[in-house]
Parts: structure tokens; C-alpha cells; sequence
């Protein structure tokens, strides 16, 4: 099983999380993230976003953080699900499902990997609304998160 996926189609979170939980049942704490299109931003109600990406650099990017967080916190396992494409309000963007001994691990990790999807990770997000689009921009409080990870 592949434990980065980025995809267009739609994934089952429950079906994820029973299986990584199987497998994974020697682990202390399993923790899920779990992005979903937001139904508005600044006030104005969002029809729908689009998701890119440039595959390659996304993996690398991805490896590059995971092993990062292999010397800073102790994880058994990850799985790594990011869609992209055209998504509606409501739908499922990306889920992270974290195992580990501890908890404080897997909050670090779910965090840490978050803050770099949002930032680092080459993914852009266009909002559309009815009669216009913009492409989400980087926040400087985003940045400053993953300065020290």
C-alpha cells in the first residue's frame, strides 16, 4: 500500500482509517486529520475550488518532510491521501492518518505535515465563487509556522 496517494477521485475515510487501524494495532495512539472543502471564504459562498499540482515535485517534497519528521518525533506508520481536481463544497481534499506509541508524536506529525501541505507541498487552490476566482495565497502567520519544522 502506498502511503503517499495523490488522486482525483474520491476516497472512503472510514474504510482508510479501519484498515490503517488493522494494520497498525500495536499502536499506542492512531490520530486522523481530515480536510474538507469550506462552504465559504470571507464571507462570499464558495461553488467549488480546483485543485493543482506538479506530481513529482509533490512527492519529493512529501518524502523530504516525512523523513524530516523522522528525526524530530517517533511515528509506526502514515498514509497520506490528497485529492485534486475540480471540488465541491463539503467534499474531502486530503486525509492524514497518523500511528504512533504516544500521542504528543502523532500531534506533532498531523501538525507539522498540515502546515507543509499548506505551504511548502506544490499544491494551488483556486476558490471559485459566481462571478469571479482567485487563487489562495500563502498567509505570512502559514509561514512562520513551518520556518522551524
Amino acid at each position: 500500500m502506498m502511503k503517499i496517494r495523490f488522486q482525483e477521485e474520491d476516497f472512503n475515510a472510514e474504510k482508510e482509517l479501519s484498515l490503517f487501524s488493522k494494520k497498525n494495532f500495536k499502536s499506542g495512539s492512531i490520530m486522523v486529520f481530515l480536510g474538507k472543502v469550506k462552504p465559504s471564504s470571507d464571507g462570499k459562498t464558495i461553488e467549488s475550488i480546483d485543485i493543482e499540482y506538479y506530481k513529482k515535485m509533490a512527492f519529493t517534497q512529501t518524502k523530504k518532510i516525512i523523513t524530516k519528521l523522522k528525526k524530530k518525533c517517533f511515528f509506526d506508520d502514515y498514509l497520506l491521501l490528497h485529492r485534486f481536481g475540480n471540488l465541491f463544497p463539503g467534499e474531502n481534499i486530503v486525509l492524514l492518518l497518523v500511528a504512533s506509541k504516544h500521542r504528543k508524536d502523532s500531534y506533532f506529525f498531523i501538525e507539522t505535515v498540515v502546515d507543509w501541505l499548506k505551504i511548502k507541498i506544490t499544491f494551488w487552490k483556486k476558490e471559485n465563487f459566481k462571478n469571479k476566482s482567485h487563487w489562495v495565497e500563502q498567509t505570512q502567520e502559514d509561514m512562520k509556522k513551518i520556518k522551524n519544522s
